[in-house]
C-alpha cells in the first residue's frame, strides 16, 4: 500500500511540475486559499507561536503576517517538488551565492565545516553549495518511516553530488572521512526542536524557554570545525540570495553552547526582519524548561 501510494503521488508531482514555475505559482496561489481559508492547516498553532514570539505585535499585524506566512509556505511546497525538474543552470539562476570562495578557502587548508541552516525562506535549495567547493558535501537527515518517499527526499537533497547520512550515523562517517583525510561539509537544518528523552540544554529564544539541539555544536568541538551559518534570503518570488557568514573559527577554544547561542541569535534576527519567511506551523514550544529533567540555562540571546 506504501508503494502504490508513493507512485500515485509521485506520478502526480512529476507531471505537474513539467509546467514553468510562474505557472505553478498559481497553483500555489489556489492551495493557500483552500490551506488557509477551508482546511486552516495548523492555524491555532502558528497564532500561537506568533502571539508568544511576537508580544509586541497587533492582532490585525500578527493576521497580516499569518497569511502572508502561508503564502510563503505554498510556495516552497511548490518549490520543493519543482526540484524533481529543476537542473543546475536553473538552479544558479534562482539562487546567487554572495561568497562562495570562503568554503574552497577552507578546502585549501584541509578543514572541514559545519555549515548550519535555518527553516527560514527556502533551505531546499541550498543543495547546489557541492558545486562551490571541493570538499565531500554530507547532509544529516532523519530517515522517514515510508522507505519510498525517504528515498524520494533524498534523492532531491543530494541531487547535486551531496550525500545524504542518517543522524544516527554522523559521528561514524566523520571519523570514517577523518580517517581518509577528506574534508567535509556538514549541513544541517539546526532550529528544530529536539526529542523530550534528549533535551539537556534550554535558551530564550523569540521570548520564549525553549529546548535546543547541540549536537553540531558537540561536532564542531570534538573536531575542531569551523561552523558557518548559511543565511538564504527572499529576494522576490522564485529568487533568493544565500550568504555565508562565519560563527566560530576555533570551536575547541571558545566556551560550551556559545556557537548555539549565536547561530540561535542570527536565526533570530532574520525572522524578527521577515517573520513571514519562518516555519511558524512546526510545534516548537511545545515541552517546558520546569517539566525537563534537566532543565540546564544557557542563557539569553541579548548578551551574545
Amino acid at each position: 500500500m506504501k508503494k502504490i501510494l508513493f507512485y500515485l503521488a509521485y506520478s502526480f508531482i512529476w507531471l505537474i511540475t513539467l509546467l514553468p514555475l510562474r505557472v505553478l505559482y498559481l497553483l500555489s496561489d489556489f492551495i493557500f486559499l483552500i490551506l488557509f481559508y477551508l482546511v486552516g492547516y495548523r492555524k491555532k498553532t502558528v497564532h500561537q507561536n506568533l502571539k508568544n514570539s511576537l508580544p509586541d505585535k497587533s492582532p490585525q499585524e500578527i493576521s497580516r503576517i499569518a497569511r502572508k506566512f502561508y503564502r510563503q509556505l505554498c510556495d516552497y511546497f511548490i518549490e520543493s517538488a519543482y526540484r524533481i525538474h529543476m537542473g543546475e543552470k536553473e538552479n544558479t539562476r534562482r539562487i546567487h551565492f554572495k561568497n562562495p570562495d570562503l568554503l574552497q578557502d577552507y578546502y585549501k587548508q584541509n578543514k572541514s565545516i559545519v555549515l548550519l541552516l535555518s527553516h527560514y525562506g527556502n533551505w531546499e535549495w541550498g543543495n547546489r553549495i557541492t558545486r562551490l567547493s571541493s570538499h565531500s558535501l554530507l547532509g544529516i537527515y532523519k530517515p522517514l518511516q515510508n522507505k519510498y518517499f525517504d528515498k524520494f527526499f533524498l534523492h532531491l537533497r543530494t541531487q547535486f553530488g551531496g550525500i545524504g547520512i542518517p543522524m544516527e550515523s554522523t559521528l561514524r562517517t566523520l571519523v570514517t572521512y577523518q580517517k581518509d583525510k577528506k574534508p567535509v561539509v556538514l549541513y544541517t537544518v539546526a532550529d528544530q526542536r529536539p526529542q523530550w528523552t534528549s533535551i539537556q540544554h534550554w535558551t530564550t529564544f523569540l521570548n520564549q524557554d525553549t529546548p535546543v539541539i547541540t549536537g553540531p555544536e558537540k561536532i564542531a568541538r570534538r573536531f575542531n570545525y569551523p561552523v558557518l551559518f548559511l543565511d538564504i534570503q527572499k529576494i522576490r518570488r522564485g529568487y533568493y540570495s544565500a550568504e555565508f557568514k562565519l560563527i566560530c573559527e576555533n570551536p575547541a577554544e571558545v566556551p560550551e553552547f556559545l556557537i548555539t547561542r549565536k547561530y540561535h541569535a542570527i536565526v533570530e534576527r532574520n525572522i524578527l526582519q521577515r517573520p513571514e519567511l519562518w516555519l511558524w506551523s512546526h510545534k516548537r514550544w511545545k515541552y517546558f524548561r520546569h517539566e525537563a529533567q534537566n532543565p540546564v540555562y544557557i542563557g539569553d540571546l541579548s548578551n551574545s
